[in-house]
């Protein structure tokens, strides 16, 4: 029976981490550990997981801030044989990780699967991919991979190199997404295969950029991450249709009336072709 290391990396956040516990505690699949890597200075997230630890095979670990370093701690006392990485924000559906083992059970060819998001009324809110299943790669790797649905053989993943502590919320470099993309380019580049398949999915709320959660310098940060992301891995047609789709998207909003969108698309397109030249603390 596979097991799972569940590593979520929280930070300034209660309620939403305490809703993510209640859905582990509901999984029709037990053979899992929660470990928590907190970034906070005070004891919120102790005194959440004390109260869990009698149902939860749950430990805490500390983490100085940054998604991507806290995300590393967390893989290095992992000991399941797959990792997945929930974001403190989201939550599984019971059959989840019954669901996910199972295919691992069926498809030992692949190392990663990543499945879908969805907000609490059914919309879509990551891993955007016009298929519904289809294997992994670099020219889709954008649109199939988001943090909360990504699940690794850890067999595979030792293989690779950790997430780049460059990349991500808290990183200092203004590089502000796209870690996760990253790590799975990293893994594909080293011959491991993965699988996006719709079929199952992952609750997140949804918060892109038109939803109105993202302001117009996070736009920016995001966008560099995306830049870095695709300059490290020599994506450059990839960069140039990227932009050119938030300059699309730009006058498609902007026709709408809705202007604040499309500051937002132009903020994202000039962030990433920011982060496509620039270099790490030279931003």
């Amino acid at each position: 029976m596979l097991t799972f290391s569940l590593i979520v990396a929280t930070l300034g956040r209660t309620n939403e981490l305490e809703s993510l516990l209640q859905s582990l505690a509901t999984q029709t699949y037990l053979g899992f550990e929660c470990i928590i890597v907190d970034q906070n200075s005070d004891r919120r997230v102790k005194d959440i997981a004390d109260r869990w630890k009698q149902i939860l095979n749950l430990r805490v670990v500390d983490s100085a801030p940054g998604l991507s370093r806290a995300r590393n701690v967390g893989m290095k006392g992992a000991r399941g044989d797959v990792l997945a990485f929930p974001d403190d924000d989201c939550w599984y559906n019971p059959p989840l990780l019954a669901s996910v083992s199972s295919w691992f059970d069926k498809h030992h060819e692949f190392g990663i699967l990543t499945v879908g998001s969805e907000d609490l009324d059914g919309v879509p809110s990551g891993n955007r991919w016009i298929q519904n299943r289809c294997e992994i790669r670099a020219s889709n790797v954008f649109r199939t991979t988001f943090s909360s649905t990504i699940f690794v053989r850890r067999a595979a993943a030792i293989q690779g190199e950790l997430f780049d502590e460059s990349i991500g919320v808290g990183s200092g470099t203004g590089f502000g997404s796209g870690e996760e993309t990253d790590y799975i380019l990293g893994l594909l580049a080293i011959g491991v295969r993965g699988h996006f398949d719709r079929t199952w999915h992952v609750g997140h709320p949804k918060r892109d950029m038109l939803s109105g959660h993202v302001s117009e310098s996070r736009a920016t940060s995001y966008g560099r991450g995306m830049g870095y992301v695709l300059q490290k891995h020599s994506q450059r047609c990839l960069a140039v249709g990227l932009v050119i789709y938030d300059l699309i998207r730009t006058l498609a909003v902007s026709i709408n009336g809705d202007l604040r969108g499309a500051r937002l698309c132009r903020s994202h397109a000039r962030g990433i072709i920011e982060g496509y030249f620039a270099e790490v603390g030279r931003l």
